[in-house]
């Protein structure tokens, strides 16, 4: 039995070994391609280009979560946002698809400072470059997330621009401040009323961009909930026998932008 235990160990080792060889020489294969952030106050952060290649143009603010970073790009809350992760290496436990928070991802971008080449979890079922390329968010490895972290902390979020051109910085900055940031709202909400769970207490949710974990919570404290677009009118809400209502979550419209114009 004690052999065939270290036989079994040193076949997964051999294996994870071959996945590392063979991630590493498919990176080399690729060309490494620059990438640059432009902020709306002429600031320029270099890095490498990871996930799917193609300019764009959000707001920009940073998370502190060491972990979660699925979570974080399907979470409602970071709609039209580029997310500068702030922990150093991301990626390093892969994805599991059950962890979503929503439907699908709504970051516009993200940055950061290494991205793990190899995932190490037993409930791994996706590579994080991988889902970037898949749901075409673009982003930036390589960066100096440090810097660019204390920037958004001294000056609040920022409206900034993906890009690998910087050749013309005066028409990338004009076009970055004239970015807005609407109807996000209406973009992340529900479409129809609808009713989940057969609990005893009856709780209307006002999804203004709802995370699955607000849902799975209420569920487990035993209520019928029954969930409203953004759009419902108050008479339609009344007109349902609930014993409370929760707001939930959701983007807040052009957040800590200002006119710098």
């Amino acid at each position: 039995m004690q052999n065939n235990f270290k036989e079994n160990i040193l076949k997964k080792y051999s294996l994870f070994l071959k996945d590392m060889l063979y991630c590493y020489a498919e990176k080399k294969k690729e060309e490494i391609m620059k990438g640059y952030l432009i902020l709306e106050n002429g600031q320029i952060f270099e890095g490498e280009r990871i996930g799917y290649n193609k300019d764009v143009i959000c707001e920009v603010v940073f998370n502190t979560s060491m972990t979660g970073y699925l979570e974080i790009f399907t979470d409602p809350s970071y709609a039209g946002q580029g997310i500068v992760m702030t922990y150093p290496l991301i990626g390093n436990y892969g994805l599991t698809l059950e962890d979503k928070e929503s439907r699908k991802p709504w970051v516009e971008a993200v940055f950061v400072h290494e991205l793990a080449e190899i995932e190490s979890n037993f409930r791994s079922k996706l590579h994080v470059e991988k889902f970037l390329k898949y749901n075409q968010i673009p982003g930036l490895q390589n960066i100096n997330t440090r810097k660019l972290t204390k920037v958004l902390r001294e000056n609040g979020t920022m409206r900034g621009m993906l890009t690998n051109d910087i050749s013309n910085t005066e028409e990338i900055i004009k076009n970055i401040k004239s970015y807005k940031n609407d109807n996000l709202v209406e973009k992340v909400s529900s479409s129809e009323i609808t009713q989940i769970g057969d609990g005893d207490i009856s709780i209307g949710l006002f999804d203004f961009g709802s995370k699955q974990n607000i849902i799975a919570s209420l569920l487990k404290r035993n209520c019928k909930i029954t969930i409203f677009p953004q759009n419902t009118s108050a008479e339609t809400i009344l007109s349902y026998p609930l014993q409370g209502i929760v707001l939930s979550n959701g983007p807040r419209k052009s957040r800590g932008l200002h006119n710098s114009n």
